[in-house]
């Protein structure tokens, strides 16, 4: 790189916990494989410890990844502390970076690193909403949301249900959780090939991809699956993820009994691949955002099954059947039967995928010309 060229780099810097298999990360990754590395670089603050799964990635793209030692009980004089910290950190690299681009769901976390971001004068600072609830104190978020309207920030949300949550009015800008509609769109030759790997050559699938937490609701996932099973026996649930709750999750199948009718098939950095394998994507979330995974399986052209908490916003195809989590299991398991008993051929409807936003091409176009102006 030219010396010159140097000059004319803006250097964002990503406020995250840890750049893992997770939609957030997964989301800020795709915009930067498609941003114009010449002209904008990105780098990482993560605040939890560990190695993340994107990091070799983030390291073999020019990218840097580093480490905040911050305080992870959520009491206020802790999280003062930890506006200090950030602070020094800030003032210590001001003049490195333009860009300061917090991601997060829960406004006392967004209100005090923007304090600490514009005390360490960092010329630009966006608070980009990514969820529509916390598994924090939601009364915190309340008094703390009303902080940062006051705040002279930049506010980004990946739907305008996320955008409420964390801002409240109408002032700010949706960021379309854009994927590659290539690297997505339904693949005949693909799903024989990876069915054949699984062993699932015959079954129907039904496949979920998310992080064993709380607000995934794999509990219901399971007592869903169990119900449909029992009418149609050639039937394979897969689980894509890990997180605190897997064990649970096992101990739960395993006391079902249908241990083998449950993959669960960990992280990987070819899920695009999978979705070609499945005949059924269930995601009963307690909450989201905007999930990038509903995205990439309606690009997949799979027929999805959701929880009716999650934003119209994500119904991007004719593909969604939403329901109600708090519905028993055996009526929720019999109008997945209704719902797939329509055999429409499965395609990816590119055009209408793209003209609702989601091609990540253009979503890190906006982001780049956000950014250098």
């Amino acid at each position: 790189m030219k010396k010159n060229d140097y000059k004319q780099l803006t250097k964002v810097l990503h406020y995250v916990s840890r750049m893992d298999l997770a939609g957030q990360e997964t989301f800020i990754m795709n915009v930067f494989r498609n941003i114009n590395t010449k002209k904008v670089s990105f780098d990482f603050l993560c605040t939890q410890d560990g190695k993340g799964d994107y990091d070799d990635e983030i390291l073999k793209m020019g990218g840097q990844v580093r480490h905040i030692q911050l305080n992870r009980i959520k009491s206020s004089l802790k999280q003062i502390d930890n506006t200090i910290l950030l602070y020094r950190y800030l003032r210590k690299y001001r003049n490195e970076y333009k860009v300061f681009h917090i991601h997060t769901q829960h406004a006392m976390d967004a209100f005090l690193s923007s304090v600490a971001a514009k005390f360490a004068n960092i010329e630009i600072v966006i608070v980009h909403s990514h969820n529509t609830s916390t598994i924090y104190s939601v009364k915190l978020h309340n008094i703390f949301k009303s902080l940062l309207r006051k705040m002279n920030i930049y506010r980004f949300a990946c739907s305008h249900a996320a955008g409420q949550w964390m801002f409240g009015k109408d002032e700010f800008k949706v960021i379309c959780n854009g994927v590659d509609i290539d690297k997505f769109k339904y693949n005949t030759i693909v799903r024989d090939s990876i069915r054949k790997e699984l062993l699932v050559e015959d079954k129907f699938v039904i496949g979920h991809i998310g992080r064993f937490n709380k607000q995934k609701n794999h509990k219901k996932i399971i007592e869903i699956f169990y119900e449909y099973q029992k009418e149609n026996p050639n039937t394979i649930l897969i689980l894509f993820g890990k997180g605190e709750l897997e064990d649970k999750v096992i101990d739960q199948v395993k006391s079902l009994g249908i241990v083998d009718k449950v993959i669960f098939a960990g992280t990987c950095n070819n899920v695009e691949k999978y979705y070609n394998a499945m005949d059924l994507f269930l995601f009963p979330s307690l909450f989201e955002g905007l999930p990038v995974v509903l995205v990439e399986a309606q690009v997949s052209g799979l027929k999805c099954v959701i929880s009716n908490t999650i934003t119209k916003e994500i119904d991007i195809t004719d593909s969604i059947l939403r329901i109600d989590i708090n519905q028993n299991s055996v009526e929720l398991a019999n109008k997945l039967s209704e719902f797939v008993e329509d055999k429409t051929i499965r395609y990816t409807d590119i055009d209408r995928i793209r003209n609702s936003g989601y091609d990540i091409k253009l979503v890190a176009k906006e982001l780049e010309d956000f950014y250098i102006h």
